[in-house]
């Protein structure tokens, strides 16, 4: 089942676990791989010593809020229910990219067809020169959170509880820094909006011009639908970090200098996944007079610049795709 009740259906609070569907397989390694037609997403799971966040090898880019933090603490103390992987990036080494492609040549312990159509596919990296040569290689490398931030959070929490056991870890798949698909949100202002007033506001710095169709979004460049038209809005020149992105150039230099709503009106700015029908949202402006800014989610690099800067994203910058599937994985 998907790690998302959202996605799954399912409430994987009540979800008993059957123990004796697992085997007593030594202490192993796995490439674990989803897809999906032509679409593959490849990566590594293991277990990531919580030590190594508390030091900082392992970096997020979101910020965690203290209340999510204790309730997956306090589930956790009550429940044996398989945990949600953590998703985490880095800069695949030789030998990850080496050891992945053997282990699928080879024959899977687990292929089934898993949430949304994604097949599920797994290889047992037994001990053995490959496997060490791959833990050495990833014991030395950089982490980054794609998913997780709360749980990785509530990891470090129940260890300093615990007293900082040096045994503990966390349970992760690991991906290359381009092994996942990465969307965006886009944002959609409640209408009334008087489109030239918002089309002066954006003249003042960005770069305005009409198109005949929806421009696809790039790193630099918004789509902006309003008063039944297309534009295409090229940022300006960006600082580094969190200051320069296209979502944080939008929300400081527009959506915050919006005009107020009527009276008797609420202006509000909603947050509408990338995967959401375009014709569906267009609709919407049109029928209250609103407007929609579409986004292009930021590059890689810039998800690593903002961890290694010790910064953190606005929420709703972006979202990893697929989740990994829960119930496959247990750390005994």
């Amino acid at each position: 089942m998907s790690d998302s009740q959202d996605e799954s259906g399912v409430d994987l609070y009540r979800v008993a676990v059957d123990s004796a569907a697992y085997d007593d397989s030594p202490v192993a390694l796995y490439v674990y791989r989803q897809s999906r037609g032509d679409a593959s997403y490849t990566g590594v799971v293991c277990d990531v010593a919580v030590p190594a966040i508390a030091e900082g090898r392992v970096r997020g880019h979101e910020a965690v809020h203290q209340v999510r933090v204790d309730a997956l603490v306090w589930h956790h103390s009550r429940t044996h229910a398989a945990p949600a992987l953590v998703m985490l990036l880095h800069r695949a080494g030789p030998e990850f990219t080496r050891v992945v492609a053997e282990a699928q040549q080879t024959e899977p312990v687990l292929d089934f067809a898993g949430p949304q159509g994604f097949q599920q596919t797994v290889w047992r990296l037994d001990a053995g020169p490959a496997t060490a040569g791959l833990v050495d290689e990833l014991a030395v490398t950089q982490l980054y959170i794609a998913d997780g931030h709360h749980r990785s959070a509530a990891a470090l929490e129940e260890w300093r509880v615990a007293g900082k056991p040096p045994e503990a870890g966390l349970l992760c798949v690991l991906h290359p820094m381009d092994g996942l698909s990465l969307s965006a949100f886009h944002r959609r202002v409640s209408g009334p909006v008087d489109p030239m007033r918002l089309l002066e506001l954006l003249d003042r710095e960005f770069d305005v011009r009409e198109v005949s169709d929806a421009p696809m979004p790039s790193t630099g460049s918004l789509g902006l639908y309003v008063g039944s038209h297309w534009y295409r809005v090229g940022l300006p020149t960006r600082p580094s970090g969190v200051a320069g992105l296209d979502l944080t150039i939008l929300q400081t230099r527009v959506l915050d200098r919006l005009d107020p709503a009527p009276p008797g009106r609420v202006r509000t700015v909603v947050t509408v996944p990338a995967t959401a029908p375009l014709d569906e949202l267009v609709a919407r402006c049109d029928v209250d007079r609103g407007a929609l800014f579409t986004l292009a989610p930021p590059p890689p690099e810039a998800l690593t610049h903002v961890a290694d800067a010790g910064e953190v994203m606005p929420a709703k910058t972006t979202y990893f795709e697929p989740k990994p599937a829960a119930g496959i994985f247990l750390r005994g």
